[in-house]
């Protein structure tokens, strides 16, 4: 995928899954928006990624065609959730396996974000339509959780919610194929 799609992808949290998701999105070409509520969280998420992707192009295992440099230049870090969600198409949500957590992380991204923009959990233990309980418009949302380690490992598990519309299923495996196939 070329860069000048620029297409926005906000990644919710910075820990090792949205890091990880972060730099499998950039490898694709994506411009990233990472966010943390944590002050310093998100930056220091950019700049642990910024040492594995030149040490993965020093050890030839880079994906994508962009190098590491432009692959870095496509993330960015937010501690404003309105402002990490601006203009993005889809939101992948990385924070910690609680639900109550969760469900507040998607009413507040709800707010912020057009009826059209996909909502992603990362959640490997709770279902959907817990996950997505309280949001209101459920058909855009979805789980897409990676197998581990996501950079290396091109595997990600698509899980609707029961009023999940086709469109969103189709446009996220989409996504998620354009990523995982990128060498």
């Amino acid at each position: 995928m070329s860069t000048s799609e620029q297409k926005t992808i906000t990644v919710i949290g910075s820990g090792l899954i949205g890091r990880s998701w972060a730099m499998v999105f950039a490898s694709g070409g994506y411009r990233v928006k990472i966010y943390d509520n944590q002050a310093g969280q998100a930056a220091r998420a950019v700049m642990e990624i910024r040492k594995q992707l030149e040490e993965l192009e020093e050890a030839h295992m880079l994906r994508g065609d962009l190098t590491s440099t432009q692959q870095l230049a496509l993330l960015s870090s937010y501690e404003d959730l309105a402002q990490a969600l601006e203009g993005a198409f889809f939101v992948q949500e990385c924070v910690f396996e609680q639900l109550e957590v969760k469900q507040s992380v998607f009413q507040e991204i709800e707010c912020f974000v057009g009826k059209e923009v996909i909502l992603s959990s990362s959640t490997s233990c709770l279902v959907p339509s817990s996950v997505f309980a309280k949001v209101q418009e459920r058909s855009r949302c979805l789980v897409s959780h990676p197998v581990n380690p996501p950079y290396y490992v091109k595997l990600v598990e698509l899980v609707p919610h029961p009023e999940t519309v086709t469109a969103v299923m189709e446009a996220t495996h989409y996504l998620m194929t354009k990523v995982q196939t990128t060498d």
